[in-house]
């Protein structure tokens, strides 16, 4: 347990940027289920569902997907805001959100409309991935995988066939923020049938 905690930063810890990731996961996997296919973080996701909802003249799908993608952007630029103006913890202060936003969203009814719900969520996550953004000294994403998961094989690859022992680390580090996105948005669409909005 001490070498979980014994990092440089808080920030950076393992312990605390698989917690993250665990938060991410879920949190995306109960939009998109929640939500008609909406994501919270991955807009990557969104743009692409954003896209066919365009071609098949849906859109209130357009709508939800764009609202997502603006409100990720404004919660990006704010994380800019507090770290240029709080000095200290400003790194707790974009972790609020998106805990009283997820609070407030699992007391609404199913039918409260997406565009709001989901942007909301967005706008949380966004903060939370800008302020949170490294893992041990090497970046990496809490709230969508597919970086991850490349960084993943590149540093096992680098510490396989090249002897690059300085990559094991990054490697192992990857592959559990990986397991964890993966788990936990798992967990999340199990526990949906049974408590619907509640999850989150």
């Amino acid at each position: 347990m001490h070498n979980i905690f014994d990092q440089r930063h808080l920030a950076e810890a393992r312990f605390f940027a698989i917690a993250l990731t665990f938060c991410g996961g879920f949190t995306d996997a109960f939009t998109y289920i929640q939500f008609n296919h909406t994501l919270a973080a991955a807009q990557t996701g969104n743009i692409v569902f954003l896209s066919a909802a365009l071609a098949s003249h849906n859109f209130f799908g357009v709508f939800d997907r764009l609202a997502s993608l603006i409100a990720y952007i404004v919660g990006l630029a704010i994380v800019s805001i507090f770290h240029a103006h709080i000095d200290h913890y400003w790194r707790v202060f974009c972790l609020i959100p998106i805990l009283i936003i997820g609070m407030i969203v699992g007391g609404l009814p199913a039918s409260f409309p997406t565009y709001i719900s989901v942007p909301a969520l967005s706008f949380g996550l966004a903060m939370q991935n800008a302020a949170f953004a490294k893992i041990e000294g090497f970046g990496y994403s809490n709230v969508f995988t597919s970086g991850n998961i490349k960084k993943s094989v590149v540093a096992w690859s680098e510490y396989y066939f090249h002897h690059d022992q300085s990559q094991r680390q990054a490697a192992i580090d990857y592959s559990l923020i990986v397991v964890s996105f993966t788990l936990w948005a798992i967990v999340s669409a199990q526990l949906q049938p049974l408590m619907r909005m509640r999850t989150i």
